[in-house]
């Protein structure tokens, strides 16, 4: 019987601790999956995600230029990089009832050295917005400087043997006007005044390498 009581004692004990050990590993695991979040899109780095916030992608962009995914012809690249930095053909759709101004930042996402702007237009007006090829060399569009220290359209130019990159042409619907910010903003200052202002976001992409 002694030997017995202290086998049924040993047992309860190494239960105890099995159990005690399940119930440790059941609630870290919820803490962990109640903890984690998905992610950060390759494709949106943190800042542009920032300034979307919660708005919806409910933007329908295109291009005649290019198809969503595709190879960006060489026409569009930069001088050095061959082509003839034209900018290529977008159109923006299905803006919402509320938007008055429609601003679109194109960007390499896989840029070595963190996002370089490429393009960044502001003032666009309208339920469905449309800039046609070569728009960057028209006097009435607004458009801020690009990461090579212009104003206007800088086509891609990715290093030489580098893999392809992505190119984001990212459109906000805004609950305000955006003409009068003036021409010539930087990258930052066009995505300060837009944060917190978006309605409604959309993007395409186009692949580029060299």
């Amino acid at each position: 019987m002694l030997i017995c009581s202290i086998f049924v004692s040993s047992m309860r004990k190494k239960f105890l601790l099995l159990l005690i050990t399940a119930l440790i590993t059941a609630l870290g695991c919820i803490l962990i999956f109640s903890s984690w979040k998905p992610p950060t899109s390759t494709v949106l780095p943190p800042d542009l995600e920032g300034v979307i916030a919660r708005a919806p992608k409910s933007l329908h962009i295109y291009s005649n230029s290019f198809t969503n995914g595709s190879k960006i012809p060489t026409k569009y690249a930069y001088y050095e990089c061959g082509g003839e930095n034209v900018s290529p053909h977008i159109a923006i759709e299905n803006t919402p009832i509320a938007t008055k101004s429609v601003v679109l930042v194109v960007y390499d996402s896989d840029a070595p050295r963190g996002v370089f702007y490429h393009w960044v237009v502001y003032g666009l007006k309208g339920a469905r917005v449309e800039l046609p090829e070569s728009s960057s060399s028209s006097a009435g569009v607004l458009q801020g400087i690009n990461s090579y220290g212009l104003t206007g359209y800088g086509g891609p130019c990715p290093p030489a043997g580098d893999k392809p990159h992505r190119y984001i042409f990212l459109a906000f619907a805004l609950d305000i006007g955006s003409s009068n910010w003036g021409p010539g903003l930087n990258p930052s200052s066009v995505l300060s005044k837009v944060k917190g202002r978006v309605l409604a976001y959309g993007y395409i992409f186009g692949m580029y390498s060299r």
